[in-house]
């Protein structure tokens, strides 16, 4: 199962956390680790590259475990970082919406 965390203030994410193996098929031929990968590693390229943001990330393939983390930006960089953030939440829960029994997402808000 994989578990994927998103916590948010004030309605903005300001960071993913996602955990484990989904146990769809064996390793190399898994797709939905395939693209909860391809969503979350696509979304720390583009908070870093296309926003040049310093971010806050941790990738550990052994577990396997990411987390991506923008807590320590300005308001104004976390409103830029919106958008990729959003998006990779909004690819997330359609990944999960497809495969139910291999993904739990849950939210946090702390408002």
């Amino acid at each position: 199962m994989i578990y994927i965390t998103l916590i948010k203030n004030k309605n903005k994410i300001v960071s993913l956390e996602a955990t484990g193996h989904s146990g769809y098929a064996e390793s190399g031929k898994d797709i939905v680790c395939s693209a909860v990968s391809a969503i979350t590693q696509t979304l720390i390229l583009g908070l870093e590259k296309v926003e040049k943001l310093k971010v806050e990330k941790l990738i550990d393939e052994n577990i396997p475990h990411l987390y991506v983390g923008i807590k320590g930006l300005t308001e104004q960089e976390i409103n830029k970082a919106q958008t990729l953030m959003q998006t990779a939440a909004i690819g997330l829960k359609e990944v999960a919406e497809g495969y139910k029994k291999y993904i739990k997402i849950k939210e946090i808000i702390n408002d």
